[in-house]
């Protein structure tokens, strides 16, 4: 480990990136206990300040891949993996809205995060207070996915040694490597990624990284605050990885004919030194669910809904995927999915399969 973080750590003129095996390395020496903790952390901000070249980032990611088997899908199912590992502080997670209307529009869509203890609201606790499942594993959550077209997944379940370092961000003050790694984890080996980055060189080595890894679906942008989840207020700057070609995007709202909207319209509708709680934001999702919301909250969920409809091929266009969203808000599916959802949590069967898991 030592001189992994010498080749790493040398500075602007001596540093030099790990090959494919010294990138494996690396993971197997922090995942299994043998790098001690001050070389993890050095490793960590050396690797932050450098970092990754897409050969590393595919090294890191495959290895960490090989201590936990993929969630085995049947053939059929076209799953979308959405991975949301960004921290929010003054957005909704709209993207779970988007999950929601996309599933009842025919998508299968895998959404998978952890719990941020320390922040006012995510992804785990609003699930909670819509009564949805957070905590389904294995055949409950594949069972799920294919019967409601939408499964959360929480990673500390999946794979624990790998949230045990997405929790140094809290100790190091920043996002490390394996924040890049979670996102390109795929759990269930989804055919589409749809994938949302904080900084813009991961526009350019990830989709190199997809191909390095087997992938032949995805669409990668800068996402609100890290999230997978399109700006309503500004241009993505977007990658789309399709037939094994990388095409650079600029996508904005009036492109798939919806008005521009201004960051207030995704911000919690609180005063800025309020954060929202999980029970307000789950509330504004079943309004906008509900279509008890016509502002450009509403907008901005189809938007996103639009994105993973057409990542799960079941438009032509992002554009002919906001048509489609709209048909599946005024048809009342989406309260129909939402519902269906809900009662899945409730059922007396699917609570003792919960219990069975957790237990386990």
């Amino acid at each position: 480990m030592q001189h992994l973080i010498t080749k790493i750590g040398k500075g602007q003129r001596g540093v030099r990136d790990l090959t494919w095996d010294e990138g494996k390395e690396a993971i197997q020496l922090m995942m299994e206990g043998q790098a001690t903790g001050h070389q993890v952390g050095a490793f960590l901000m050396a690797m932050r300040i450098k970092l990754e070249a897409v050969t590393e980032l595919a090294a890191f990611t495959a290895a960490t891949r090989s201590y936990i088997a993929p969630l085995s899908m049947p053939g059929e199912m076209n799953v979308v993996d959405v991975p949301a590992y960004g921290e929010k502080h003054n957005t909704i997670h709209i993207c779970l809205a988007a999950a929601v209307i996309a599933a009842a529009s025919g998508a299968k869509v895998c959404l998978h995060s952890i719990e941020h203890p320390s922040a006012a609201s995510d992804l785990s606790r609003i699930l909670e207070e819509l009564n949805i499942p957070n905590n389904l594993q294995g055949h409950d959550l594949i069972s799920t996915l294919k019967d409601l077209g939408f499964a959360y997944l929480d990673l500390a379940l999946y794979h624990p040694p790998l949230v045990h370092f997405l929790e140094l961000r809290e100790e190091l003050g920043a996002q490390n490597l394996f924040h890049q790694v979670a996102r390109l984890l795929n759990p269930t080996r989804a055919q589409s990624q749809v994938i949302g980055v904080a900084h813009p060189p991961y526009l350019e080595k990830i989709p190199e990284v997809v191909t390095m890894l087997g992938g032949h679906r995805l669409l990668v942008f800068q996402g609100v605050e890290g999230f997978p989840e399109l700006s309503i207020s500004t241009p993505a700057l977007m990658r789309e990885l399709r037939d094994d070609r990388i095409v650079p995007v600029h996508l904005k709202p009036q492109d798939v004919r919806l008005p521009l909207g201004s960051f207030q319209h995704m911000a919690t509708p609180q005063p800025s030194s309020t954060a929202l709680l999980p029970r307000q934001e789950a509330q504004i999702i079943t309004k906008i669910i509900n279509q008890e919301i016509t502002s450009p909250l509403r907008d901005w969920a189809l938007y996103n809904a639009a994105l993973v409809i057409y990542a799960a091929g079941l438009a032509p266009s992002i554009a002919a995927g906001v048509s489609l969203a709209q048909h599946t808000l005024e048809s009342g599916a989406a309260v129909k999915k939402l519902k269906a959802l809900s009662s899945v949590a409730t059922s007396p069967g699917a609570t003792a399969r919960i219990k069975k898991v957790v237990h386990a």
